[in-house]
């Protein structure tokens, strides 16, 4: 797990202080958004079923899941705690924007978390 935090905070900190993110998330709605994050689960699912899972997805898909949904899911949590940070995560006065924030800076970081954990 700690492979997976380092990943997301080596890419989610660059993407989350620019403004452009700041901005481009109240442009795009919501569907796009959630192409966003699909696109960002495919690629993670496709890169771990390549890697670790190929010849044993059938005895094994519990722990495919559950890898990709952390890596996924840690990532979202650390992209939101940097931009808490730097006061850019307004949750409870624009939570939706605030939610389009995060899952804008989770999509780069969320492949830079699944690369530095393949290195294990």
């Amino acid at each position: 797990m700690g492979e997976i935090i380092v990943g997301a905070i080596a890419l989610a900190f660059p993407i989350a202080i620019t403004e452009e993110v700041w901005t481009l998330n109240r442009e795009l709605p919501v569907r796009r958004i959630l192409w966003i994050s699909l696109s960002s689960i495919v690629v993670i699912s496709w890169f771990g079923y390549y890697l670790y899972y190929r010849s044993s997805l059938r005895k094994n898909w519990r722990d495919f899941l559950k890898r990709i949904g952390t890596i996924y899911f840690l990532t979202l949590f650390i992209s939101a705690l940097i931009l808490a940070s730097i006061d850019k995560l307004h949750l409870f006065t624009e939570p939706i924007v605030a939610i389009k924030r995060a899952i804008i800076v989770a999509f780069a970081a969320s492949f830079a978390a699944t690369a530095v954990d393949s290195l294990r």
